[in-house]
């Protein structure tokens, strides 16, 4: 606890010296934080809170869990609850899974031991920052997205499927009686929704304006540059370096210099692809947030991220080879009329197909049984 507090205490110290130091710099680097935050971050982010929110309400995680039983159970060893925060979080991205997690433990419908179980590998980023954002604004290569796309996907489900062995009742089946569903009228169920996700999302914002003003300290201090410069035994560009290391703290930055970095465009996209994953410092400080109410292990946590952004980058790495051919072709931003443009819709609706047939394939179960 006093080493926390230590650091804790020395980082604000350091935020309030480059506030002094930096003053332009610093209320630049807040004001472009608060534009993304306003622009893309709770557009996208509030109604899908308030939605879920509004599902849980209404009790239909209960009825999901019930019909994806037949497939959590032998996977994970979880509750078939479960698959609610995984596909919403999934679908969603950062930190959807650990907020619907946080809400089915408040609900009771989870124990502590299946909720962290469950945070490890359900909360991931989003199919529109990997694809729009990175493969596409970043590398000006749309199928690169889908490509870390699916190697997120993959990485969770070997995470998952792997931290099963930790738990103490991992050979034992959980229960299988959901929870009792709680009644809601229509407009409490309403107000309890918006009210939620309306706290959920200035929690979000407060986080990411402070990580923009930290990682604007770091580089005005030339402190990124100072821990590439420590790393110089690895055979990486001082660029890569300085990509990575910024991505620990802040992963959309880390990802976009990532991207201006002369190293192989494979080894570039499989660090990207484990610092998205990951998270790094400015999503785990959401996610912690949002779990503020759940008495979960950080420690526990964090061992999970960095294992899930292992798998998703050798994911990447021996699946690039596959794709490679495609990556290098010219593929407009904005057509959807050509052949590789119909490669990646098709793509994209892979998930939702296999979600879809999964589902249908548990309720068949469900009949025969």
């Amino acid at each position: 606890m006093k080493k926390t507090t230590l650091i804790l205490g020395f980082s604000t110290c350091f935020l309030l010296w480059a506030l002094l130091r930096f003053p332009e710099a610093m209320l630049a680097a807040s004001a472009e934080s608060v534009q993304l935050w306003l622009t893309k971050v709770f557009p996208s982010l509030f109604p899908f809170i308030a939605a879920c929110s509004l599902l849980l309400h209404i009790g239909a995680a209960e009825r999901m869990g019930a019909i994806l039983r037949p497939l959590m159970q032998p996977l994970f060893r979880l509750p078939g609850i479960a698959a609610f925060p995984f596909f919403l979080g999934i679908l969603s991205g950062y930190p959807m899974g650990a907020k619907i997690t946080a809400m089915l433990y408040e609900k009771k419908l989870l124990t502590l031991e299946e909720a962290q179980h469950i945070l490890v590998f359900s909360n991931n980023p989003g199919p529109l920052f990997l694809i729009g954002t990175i493969g596409v604004g970043f590398f000006h290569m749309p199928i690169l997205g889908y490509l870390l796309l699916f190697s997120s996907f993959f990485g969770a489900v070997v995470t998952g499927i792997l931290w099963r062995f930790r738990r103490k009742n991992a050979f034992f089946s959980p229960r299988t009686s959901p929870a009792s569903v709680s009644e809601f009228s229509v407009t409490e169920a309403l107000s309890a929704s918006v009210s939620d996700a309306v706290n959920t999302i200035l929690l979000i914002g407060g986080y990411l304006i402070l990580f923009g003003a930290i990682s604007e300290a770091m580089e005005q201090a030339n402190l990124f540059s100072l821990l590439s410069c420590l790393l110089f035994f690895l055979p990486l560009a001082p660029e890569t370096l300085r990509g990575f290391c910024s991505g620990i703290l802040e992963m959309t930055n880390g990802a976009y210099l990532l991207s201006l970095s002369p190293d192989g465009l494979r080894l570039r996209l499989a660090l990207v692809a484990f610092l998205v994953s990951f998270g790094g410092l400015s999503i785990l400080g959401q996610t912690f947030g949002v779990l503020a109410r759940l008495p979960i292990s950080k420690k526990s946590y964090i061992k999970g991220k960095a294992l899930n952004g292992l798998f998703s980058c050798l994911f990447f790495y021996f699946l690039y080879p596959f794709f490679e051919q495609n990556a290098q072709k010219a593929v407009p931003v904005f057509s959807f009329f050509t052949e590789t443009a119909l490669t990646l819709s098709f793509l994209w609706l892979l998930p939702s197909l296999l979600f879809l047939g999964t589902l249908c394939c548990a309720l068949i179960l469900k009949r025969k049984r």
